[in-house]
This record gives structure tokens, sequence and C-alpha cells, in this order.
């Protein structure tokens, strides 16, 4: 197996990948819109051009329709937009021609070219108190933070025609204003239903325009305040050309065919705006590399031909892989095991962090994590040490825990049972930005990251029982690992020894089930045959070095002896919650819509745990995952909590009380 890795590797070429992104890079390629139409024309067009099975798929998007619990959108277009200040004085601050980021994207037309419109700047925060007995009625809202806070009380009941925002995300440790001060955040208007929503649009300025202009607001306000006959507000005239419409998405799938029906997924999404390069045109330039490469090497009969084949889907985040799904003719039932490009292409010295590899949840243990692993082993040997035998990485590269963010995180849903790591990259200074462009980009590690998707898509395929034997090494080194850890902790933090047992026999089950994973590899149509003597050895290892742990965080903590009494249940958590939904759900609340008892269950949820849970998407994914149909409420908590830290029995209750009053969830 390490054999062929290194065969792959060294055939991956980062300059490819480069200009495959230029191309990519070219097109405004939001979900659901002509230019993100275009992009994936053009890379279905090279792909068939170098002889590559390969197709476009749309699916119907229009409000309507949904694809397992995702809802579709509207198709959206826009052919031009700018926003000029009319007084006191006059410049350009936005036009969607040179920068399509200077736009909100999805924003509803409008035109007020010829009639200039109040900019007010809102700037003491989203509290509708803050701003008694303002007039907003007709005026541009010039705000410095998110706008959803905004959407209810200052447009759909204030008036407001739109936004004018400088808001840049911060990311501590990472980036601040001052550090982007030219660039635009990457903002973008959800719509789900349009009935009811406000059709509102929005311009998005860089930081150091958004200062200038503030200062101009508050120099006009002082004026006004001495002299009421000078004007408030300064005055700008817009234009909005865009269209939301019923329409659709398109995913583009490749395919190389193996011997039998078994398939590995590959999945990189296509979508964001231009340029948006490292997110995520990085992705989908590493997979198309991955794919002419291993049919290259195949053709050419320098690697063995496929046993199971190997999809590629490139789609619009989210969107994409939820059509996918529910696309009956796809067969996803035959697919083993997947994974996610995601933003993989920044270079290391310019702000962009190592590439992050993130481990399978709980509820879904799989070997597939310590496979992707061994296959960075081999990528990693870029040069010799001072001893000639061992090789040097000459990148950054972090394994962590499963956290949400993208199209993994469906797959691995154990109710899709597609276990699915993404290959990232964290932190990335230019994240959702402007700024986000080719020139941030390094042929190197573009290289690193299609050679570990080429090697883990091929050893997947052509998996066989050394393989095997490599990967539960693999396992036994990470289990081993995360054990020693948590006994460590237990010690520093002074944990309570009951505590300190569940949290080391949930670890040690959770790698003992990742290793029982592989059997499904080898009770198929590959490999008719079985593995459980040699799982089961290594699955003996790791309760061994669990146990030997324990003995020994008992005598450093000077206990002699431990009865194990698990806590008891509380009666209010006793009931069990059975999902009734096919798939995970994104965003509750396209299950409020048009309803004021459930938007307001839901934003009560949402105001009491959001600033308490700064994971509260990943720890909502987990609260699902592990919602099994036969564990209680408590049981379920347990769970989420032994895996993660930061969550609470109370969470876990109202979260799964919403998803019931949403009718989500039966108890």
């Amino acid at each position: 197996m390490k054999e062929n890795i290194r065969i792959i590797r060294d055939q991956v070429n980062g300059e490819r990948i480069l200009n495959d992104i230029r191309e990519i890079t070219q097109f405004n390629r939001m979900q659901a819109s002509t230019g993100y139409r275009q992009a994936a024309e053009r890379v279905a067009a090279r792909l068939q051009a170098e002889g590559i099975d390969c197709r476009i798929r749309p699916y119907p998007f229009d409000e309507k329709t949904w694809y397992l619990s995702h809802k579709s959108f509207l198709e959206w277009d826009c052919q031009g937009a700018w926003l000029d200040l009319e007084t006191p004085e006059r410049r350009r601050l936005a036009d969607y021609q040179a920068n399509n980021l200077s736009i909100i994207q999805k924003s509803f037309p409008c035109d007020f070219s010829r009639e200039p419109v109040e900019i007010v700047l809102l700037d003491r925060g989203s509290d509708q108190a803050a701003y008694e007995g303002l007039d907003l009625a007709g005026k541009l809202l010039f705000i410095r933070e998110d706008f959803k806070p905004y959407m209810g009380w200052a447009i759909k009941e204030g008036g407001g025609l739109g936004f004018i925002s400088d808001y840049l995300r911060e990311v501590p440790g990472v980036r601040t204003r001052a550090d982007l001060y030219d660039a635009r955040n990457y903002s973008s208007f959800w719509w789900k239903n349009t009935d009811f929503e406000p059709n509102t649009f929005g311009f998005v300025l860089s930081p150091r325009q958004g200062d200038e202009l503030a200062a101009l607001c508050l120099k006009l306000r002082e004026e006004h305040e001495k002299d009421s006959t000078q004007p408030p507000y300064p005055t700008a005239r817009c234009r909005m050309d865009t269209r939301l419409y019923p329409g659709a998405i398109e995913l583009v799938e490749s395919f190389l065919e193996g011997e039998t029906e078994e398939e590995i997924l590959l999945v990189a999404h296509l979508c964001h705006p231009k340029p948006c390069a490292n997110d995520n045109a990085s992705g989908v330039g590493s997979a198309m590399e991955m794919l002419r490469v291993l049919k290259r090497l195949l053709d050419a009969g320098d690697l063995p031909p496929l046993k199971r084949g190997i999809r590629v889907i490139f789609v619009p985040e989210f969107a994409g892989t939820y059509a996918w799904l529910a696309d009956k003719n796809n067969r996803s039932d035959r697919v083993l095991a997947g994974l996610n490009l995601d933003m993989v292409g920044g270079r290391q010295t310019t702000g962009y962090g190592p590439l992050t590899l993130g481990a399978q949840p709980h509820a879904a243990p799989s070997f597939v994590t310590d496979m992707a692993t061994l296959c960075y082993d081999e990528v990693k040997s870029n040069v010799p040490y001072l001893n000639p035998s061992d090789q040097v990485p000459m990148f950054n590269f972090f394994l962590g825990d499963f956290s949400a963010g993208s199209d993994h995180q469906v797959l691995t849903d154990p109710s899709i049972g597609i276990p699915t790591p993404m290959l990232g990259q964290w932190p990335d200074r230019h994240y959702h930005t402007s700024a986000d462009t080719v020139d941030c980009l390094d042929p190197f590690i573009l290289h690193k990251s299609a050679s570990i998707a080429g090697a883990y898509a091929y050893s997947l395929a052509n998996l066989d029982r050394s393989g095997a034997f490599q990967v539960l090494t693999k396992i036994l080194e990470r289990a081993v690992k995360k054990l020693v850890a948590l006994t460590t902790d237990a010690l520093d933090q002074a944990w309570e020894t009951r505590e300190t047992y569940e949290k080391l026999e949930h670890s040690a089950t959770y790698f003992q089930d990742s290793c029982r994973d592989l059997q499904r590899f080898f009770s198929t149509s590959v490999y008719q045959e079985s593995l459980e003597g040699i799982t089961e050895s290594f699955c003996t290892a790791i309760e061994d070095q669990k146990d030997q742990l324990f003995q020994a965080y008992l005598e450093t903590s000077g206990q002699e002896d431990f009865n194990y009494q698990p806590e008891s249940c509380p009666a209010q958590y006793a009931y069990v919650p059975r999902r009734l939904t096919p798939s995970p759900i994104l965003h509750l609340e396209d299950y409020t819509t048009g309803n004021e008892s459930l938007t307001q269950a839901y934003e009560a949820y949402t105001a009491k745990h959001k600033l308490d849970y700064t994971q509260l998407r990943t720890l909502e994914l987990l609260i699902q995952y592990a919602m099994d149909g036969k564990r209680t409420l408590f049981e379920i908590a347990r769970f989420v909590m032994l895996e993660t830290t930061g969550c609470s029995v109370e969470l876990v209750h109202d979260f799964v009380q919403l998803m019931a009053i949403l009718g989500t969830v039966a108890l």
C-alpha cells in the first residue's frame, strides 16, 4: 500500500492544480446562480477533455422542493450593482463589476439611481431600544456588525430600505479588522421563503471605507445638532440589477470504475463568490488533479486496477450533497467511505494554518480517519533528516476531533452511514473575504492535499489484509495517545474518579468500534472473508491500555480501589427521542417558516443558548448523531458530554424539545 501511495504522490503536480483554480475563480460561484453554472460547465469540460467519465447533474431549486431535510432556495443572478455617495461629497463606495463581494450576495433588486436616499449610522449595537424615536423608514442602514439581528425590527418593522455594512468577522489570534483593512467580508442573504422574508438588499464596504463613512456620518450628526438647518445624514444613490427566480443547482459528477459496485466518494464544494480561491476552489482543483493522476496511472498499468470505484462530486456546499443523497438513482448505499476536501491550498507562511483532518464523531466510529493519517505519513516524507533513514515534513498538519462546517457532517451522520473525514485548513486569515485570492495559494500545499486525497481514495478502493493491519496500528497509536491525554487531564484538572473512568471507557469503546468498522470492507463483494481475529486482537490491546492507565491513575491519586456506580437518570430526562428526518438538520429555522409560534420557540431557544455555547452547531449535530431511538435523553447528553467539553444536559433537553415542537423528533 505504501508503495502505491508514493507512486501517486510523485505524479501529482501543484502547478497544474493552480492553473485549474485560476479558471474556476473567474466566476462568481454563488449557489444556484448563473456564475456557479458556468464554473460547473468549465470543470466538466476540463475533465471530459482528459477522458474522465464526467457529467453535470441538475436539480430543481425553487423554495418548495426539499432534499431530505434540506429546503431548496431560489436561483439568483446579478448583472450589476453600485453604490455612490452623493452628499456631502461624491465618490463610489461599491461596484459589483469591480468586486463581486461589494454587495451582500442574493440581494433583491433596487433602483435609487435617480433619487438620493439618506444613510443612517446605527452605531449603538443591534438592540432596538438603543434607537427609540429614530425614523428608519426609507433609509439605508449603515451597520457595523452582522445584518441578521437587524432584519426584523429595522427592515421588516422599521421600514429600512437596505444595508450598508463594513462588518468583517474577526477571528481571535488570527485576524482583526486592521489585518484586512481593505478587504470586504463575504456576506449573503439565505432566503428560504421570500413570501415571509423582507425583500431587501445590501452593500459591503471594507473596514477602511467603513471608518471613513462612519466619521462622515458622525460629523454631519454633530453639525445638525448644533444647527438644525444642516442635513443630519449623508445621502447616496444606488442600483442593484438582480433577480431571484425558480431555477436549479448543478453538481459535477466524475467516476473511475472499479471491478465491483462498491464505491469510495470524494466531495469538494465548487461554490462561493469570486474570487474565494482557498475556499473552495482549492478543494475542487485538488480533486480534479487526483482524478487525472489516478486515471493516467491506471491506464498505464502503473497501479493495479481499482477493485472499488472512485466517485467525485463537485457540489454547492451542503445543498448539492443533500440533493445527491436524495436521488435514489445514485445508490449511495454502495458507498463505503468518503473524504471531504475543503480549503486545502493556503500558503502556510502567510496566515494559513496547518492542513487539518477532522476525526469521526463518536456516534459514527470508523477507521477512515486513521487511513487518512496513514496516507499523510507517506506524503509528508519530503526531505532526509540528518539521519538519512528519517524523513522530515516541510508543512504543518493537525489531526483534530470532529467539527461541523462542511459536507462531511451530512455524509457522516449515522442516518446516512458514509464515514467521511474532512481534509481542510485552519486557521485561514483570508477566510470569507475578498482577500482570498489565487495569490494566497501554494502549489506545494496543493500537491500535498491532492496526494493525500488520491492516496486515501485508491487505498480504500483496493484495501487488503496487509493494508488493514497498517490501519489497525494507526488506530492503536491514536487510541493510546488519547487515553494518555485523558488520564493526564484527569490528574491535572482533578476530575472525579467516576468521570475519569467513564471518559476512558467511552474513548476506548470508540476506538474499538473504529477497529471493527474494517469488517465492512471484508464481508462484501471484494473480499469474502473475516478480519474478526486480528481486529479483536487490537481491541484487546486498547482495552489493556485503558485498564493500565486507569490503574495508574488510581495509584497516583492515592486510591486503592474503585467501584463504579453510574449516575442515576433524573425522571425528567428518562424519555427516548427518535428522529423523524432522514438526514441531519442543517437549519432548524427551515421548519418554522410562516408559523409565528414555531418561530418564537426557535428564537427563544437560540437566545437562551447561543452566547453560552461557542460550538453550538457542532453540539447540535452530535446530539442528532447520538439520537439512535434507543438512548434516553440523559444517555444522549452523557454520550455527547463524554465526547466533548462545554455541553450540558439542559442544552440537550432544550434542543430535543425544540425539535419535537418543530415535528422533527418523536418522544
